[in-house]
């Protein structure tokens, strides 16, 4: 199980964004479609992105990809 995997298992077990990782709560706001649980910092989705950084991105997406 990747780190975006284990974001959603949490998310889905009823774990709030605001008690992961900077880069969890990216990934978690853009799975889920939720831009409010974007940190404070990264209020733009592309900000956040940069921030979430290539391979983090790319494990969104693929995870996106395989459950739309």
């Amino acid at each position: 199980m990747n780190g975006v995997e284990q974001v959603v298992e949490r998310i889905e077990a009823g774990e709030t964004p605001d008690c992961m990782s900077c880069g969890e709560q990216i990934a978690a706001a853009l799975i889920f479609n939720r831009m409010d649980w974007l940190p404070s910092a990264y209020t733009h989705p592309l900000d956040a992105i940069n921030r979430l950084g290539e391979n983090w991105f790319q494990m969104v997406m693929e995870y996106r990809k395989a459950h739309q």
